[in-house]
């Protein structure tokens, strides 16, 4: 392995090697774990895993034995393989370098579960190395073939755990609708109380009707994230 990489550690004894100069995660994929509920025994697959931290998160703090990541970036598919062996995990987590609109799954899963990119493409120069680039903007995956492919790869009635922009939430509604899901359940993020939202947490669930639930807010400050 050429490239250089730091690790970080958690207390419960999760270690995880990122990539210096590429994307690294924040407290994105962490809350979106906490917000995550589901049957530990039942498959699920997560969207553009980077490094792995929501997989190795999943199957560390919910004990979910059948996961599945795909990521397209062969530098962070690398490190996705590398730190499941380092946590001891190769025997519940498949690592695909793939692009999903390529995943040939179609009505497997019973949970899709996704950090996605963040930013839409505006014509603007991106001024960032590639493994960011196409981290954090719809390079590779946008919001509509995101929520296209999590349709195809879901087993009837399956369940969709995203989070993303708050400002982006009407756009995440319609692209929902127009693929026949029903919301289940809206967490908004504040950093604090003094500043507006900038994170939401969304469940919504494939062909099955559901009363949506708006929780809690989640005030990172005060959770000590």
């Amino acid at each position: 392995m050429n490239e250089k990489v730091n690790i970080t550690t958690f207390d419960d004894d999760i270690k995880m090697y990122q990539l210096v100069d590429g994307f690294r995660f924040s407290v994105d994929p962490i809350i979106l774990v906490n917000f995550f509920e589901g049957n530990s025994k039942k498959k699920l697959l997560d969207i553009g895993s980077g490094t792995g931290i929501i997989p190795i998160l999943l199957a560390k703090r919910k004990n979910m034995q059948d996961i599945t990541g795909v990521e397209i970036q062969e530098d962070s598919a690398r490190l996705f393989r590398k730190n499941v062996e380092e946590n001891g995990l190769s025997d519940r987590i498949t690592i695909v370098h793939q692009d999903i609109k390529n995943f040939d799954k179609s009505n497997t899963f019973d949970y899709v579960i996704s950090n996605p990119p963040y930013m839409v493409l505006d014509g603007k120069k991106i001024s960032e190395n590639e493994n960011k680039k196409i981290s954090r903007h719809e390079i590779t995956l946008n919001l509509e073939d995101l929520i296209k492919n999590t349709k195809r790869l879901l087993k009837p009635q399956g369940e969709f755990f995203m989070v993303h922009r708050s400002f982006r939430l009407p756009e995440i509604i319609m692209e929902l609708e127009k693929n026949k899901f029903s919301l289940k359940k809206i967490q908004f993020v504040y950093f604090n109380r003094e500043k507006n939202s900038n994170l939401v947490l969304v469940q919504a669930s494939k062909g099955k009707k559901n009363k949506l639930e708006i929780i809690s807010p989640l005030f990172l400050e005060e959770e000590g994230y």
